[in-house]
């Protein structure tokens, strides 16, 4: 499966990032790069938007974002090496629109949506090993470059959590154990609740249906810490979420299928660019949100994400009874 996930402020999305370029540009007849991209060894594609800004004398920046040719560049060259080859993969430009990632609309042109793309089985990355980035905008420009170290695939820890789940009790807790590889930072951490649900107007027909709960959508790693990662999770808190994620019904019945865990990891960088931009937000500060970027020159963040998806999971008995009868979810009707 292949993703386009490009974030500019927060961390989420791990499962549906976009792209933000909003920035005040002072400067006026100078080429600013703007680069995002997020690289996955295990996607099958690799995609990286490119752009630029400029803002020319007694020009408006919001007229200027809505006419394409002025974002894009005509002769760029964008390329990918791994640190310690000679070897450089070149990326094709494509209109992501015609690759199934429409730009939402505001304040930049939609059309054409061009991004930058790779085929995995062209470059081969793994994880583990260092990447460079390099534009080359041409017009006798310097090269644009970044360098990242790739996630390691994350490889969860036997029976934390355990299957089925035992959430017996409201007292009750269990670990969510992985071991992310040394290079992750931040990590996002979801809960997939797929049921079936009926109508009064069709009691033997059920559909399914899933709520999301976040657990966690900023989890740092401690400085120092162990290789793996340990979160808790508690028994009243799922019911909880539970009880607020789905309506109460005395016409329809639900029946509880799985959990899939979904664990997400990002690099360094994007955890810093969060740590930078919350930086000068305090009560007390000037209110000027300090700029980050991991690119020799202009805006944009060049980092690495990897995830896992852990299907599957079952409540035991004891802990259906609990959904069933508990005093959080038994308005909902699970039978």
């Amino acid at each position: 499966m292949k993703h386009l996930r490009f974030i500019a402020f927060a961390f989420l999305a791990f499962s549906s990032w976009t792209c933000t370029t909003d920035f005040t540009l002072e400067a006026e007849w100078k080429d600013i790069p703007v680069v995002y991209a997020f690289l996955d060894p295990t996607d099958e594609a690799h995609y990286i938007r490119v752009e630029k800004a400029f803002l020319q004398e007694g020009g408006d920046a919001r007229e200027i974002a809505q006419i394409a040719d002025s974002l894009y560049y005509d002769n760029a060259t964008v390329q990918l090496q791994k640190v310690g080859s000679s070897q450089l993969y070149t990326l094709e430009k494509v209109d992501g629109n015609l690759e199934g990632f429409p730009r939402e609309g505001g304040v930049f042109a939609t059309a054409p949506n061009y991004l930058y793309k790779i085929l995995q089985s062209n470059i081969n990355l793994v994880g583990g090993s260092e990447v460079r980035f390099i534009l080359n905008r041409g017009d006798d420009l310097p090269p644009v470059t970044a360098e990242i170290v790739l996630l390691n695939p994350i490889a969860p820890l036997q029976n934390q959590p355990p299957n089925p789940i035992n959430f017996s009790t409201y007292e009750r807790a269990i670990n969510i154990s992985f071991n992310p590889g040394p290079h992750a930072q931040l990590f996002d951490i979801r809960w997939v609740v797929n049921y079936l649900e009926n109508t009064p107007e069709n009691p033997s027909q059920f559909e399914p249906k899933q709520v999301t709960w976040v657990l966690e959508s900023k989890l740092e790693r401690e400085d120092g810490a162990s290789n793996s990662v340990l979160y808790r999770v508690n028994s009243e808190n799922f019911f909880q979420f539970l009880s607020g994620a789905i309506d109460p019904a005395t016409d329809r019945v639900r029946k509880f299928v799985d959990i899939d865990i979904q664990i997400t990891a990002v690099g360094q960088e994007l955890a810093d660019y969060i740590r930078v931009s919350g930086a000068n937000l305090g009560i007390t500060s000037s209110n000027q949100i300090p700029v980050y970027t991991n690119m020799s020159e202009g805006r944009g963040l060049f980092t690495s994400r990897t995830d896992i998806v852990l299907p599957g999971y079952q409540l035991d008995v004891n802990s259906i009874t609990l959904l069933k009868t508990g005093p959080l979810t038994q308005n909902l009707n699970f039978q």
